[in-house]
């Protein structure tokens, strides 16, 4: 008896231990920090941000950082930073969420860091800083989550990170949740993600569900609090659209983040400008609401008008996008999208929409829960859509000679387009 009751207590011991380290339940916050999201600032070869939540009891926040060693004494080298915060109102709590820029960093060099909440520190996370010159590389892209993140979507980002753990960033499409305001929906996203939120560079774009009515009565809608809380994001964008429309370089490709929720003209204006003496060779544009609706009923025909004829002038070579809930994919070779780009429409969440327009689209899909996987390798871009059980669903590839882009079609092999009420045989 005595024996079971000392492995009783210490199980009780380790459990109760354990719950210390339960990062958040049902969105509240604990003493230790809890949301925290690694995000590109500035040059991404030598700064990063990172943000998380704590309680509104504590009195400082911090962060350490250190070059990543072989051993446990990490915090022997370590760098100590000084966090600001912003303040979260929830119902009838306040938390408090902490950011910090790491600057003067070198590039591509393993970094570990750990951020503190008072003297309750987080476990230590390790991420790579940028090459200052263009080397291979693969990204994932993650349509919307929205609906049912931590039930039926985090299997597909589990997979994605599975079938490409040395993923550099993860571009998240916008409607990252369903409700804008919802504790409960960014908790689900943060467990969703699990350590790749603190140890992959998160890019996000704004969806329409990240905006919300200004009272119950009202027509007028705003960006959620909990977007510019959670993220730290360059400011290098439209004036008053600071965290929801940026650009950065990372290893020869210029990503430029759209906020298609808000001054279409003056993104458009700045896209122009932007990509006018671009330096890098590729170029990946992501925005929430497609150039070529997928969906029933759906067609963005400002949006279209405003940014294609720009995306066309500087011939972007990937436009990223959600917002459809069907797959789609162009052929710049032939079709409606005949030009230079290659639109991409995809979703990774639970919620599915029927079809509507999809003549533009070389490659479709419906009922489908997908991640992409991106790679660039000099004057290679490759592509790879990839489903819910892994399997390969859309294929494509991009080769650069001088100003010259060829595109290849790999879908050819990969079986019928899977659609509501059957099939379609793939094309030739």
């Amino acid at each position: 008896m005595k024996v079971r009751t000392g492995i009783w207590a210490a199980l009780t011991a380790v459990a109760a231990v354990a719950a210390l380290y339960v990062p958040y339940a049902n969105g509240e916050a604990t003493s230790r920090p809890s949301h925290i999201v690694l995000t590109p600032i500035g040059d991404p070869a030598v700064s990063a941000a990172v943000t998380w939540r704590g309680t509104a009891a504590a009195s400082s926040a911090s962060a350490q950082i250190a070059p990543a060693s072989p051993g446990p004494d990490i915090e022997k080298n370590a760098t100590t930073v000084s966090a600001s915060s912003r303040a979260l109102t929830v119902g009838e709590t306040t938390y408090r969420h902490y950011r910090v820029t790491f600057a003067n960093l070198r590039p591509d060099t393993l970094y570990a860091y750990r951020v503190a909440n008072g003297t309750s520190w987080s476990e230590w996370f390790q991420f790579r800083t940028a090459a200052r010159e263009p080397k291979p590389y693969r990204f994932i892209y993650l349509g919307d989550e929205q609906t049912d993140i931590r039930g039926r979507c985090a299997r597909v980002v589990r997979q994605a990170l599975q079938d490409c753990p040395d993923a550099r960033l993860i571009l998240h499409g916008g409607d990252l949740t369903n409700t804008a305001s919802s504790d409960q929906e960014w908790a689900e996203w943060f467990d969703m993600l699990g350590s790749a939120s603190a140890s992959i560079l998160n890019v996000p774009a704004i969806g329409n569900h990240q905006y919300e009515r200004i009272s119950p009565t009202s027509e007028q809608r705003r960006l959620t609090p909990h977007w510019n809380a959670i993220f730290e994001l360059p400011h290098n964008g439209v004036r008053e659209l600071e965290g929801s429309s940026y650009t950065f370089d990372y290893q020869g490709v210029r990503f430029v983040v759209l906020n298609t929720m808000e001054k279409i003209v003056e993104q458009a204006a700045w896209l122009d400008t932007l990509l006018t003496g671009n330096p890098c060779r590729w170029t990946v544009v992501m925005f929430h609401h497609p150039i070529y609706s997928g969906a029933k009923n759906r067609d963005n025909a400002e949006i279209r008008a405003a940014l294609k004829p720009i995306l066309d002038r500087h011939r972007v070579d990937l436009v990223l996008t959600g917002h459809d809930h069907v797959y789609g994919r162009s052929n710049p070779s032939s079709g409606p999208a005949k030009g230079h780009t290659v639109y991409v429409t995809s979703v990774t969440g639970a919620k599915q929409y029927d079809a509507g327009n999809r003549d533009w689209a070389a490659r479709f899909g419906q009922d489908l829960q997908l991640y992409q996987i991106i790679a660039v390798n000099g004057s290679l871009l490759t592509f790879q859509a990839r489903t819910a059980d892994g399997r390969l669903y859309d294929a494509f590839e991009l080769r650069k000679r001088g100003s010259r882009t060829t595109f290849l079609d790999r879908s050819g092999s990969l079986g019928p387009e899977r659609l509501r009420g059957g099939v379609k045989p793939a094309t030739p």
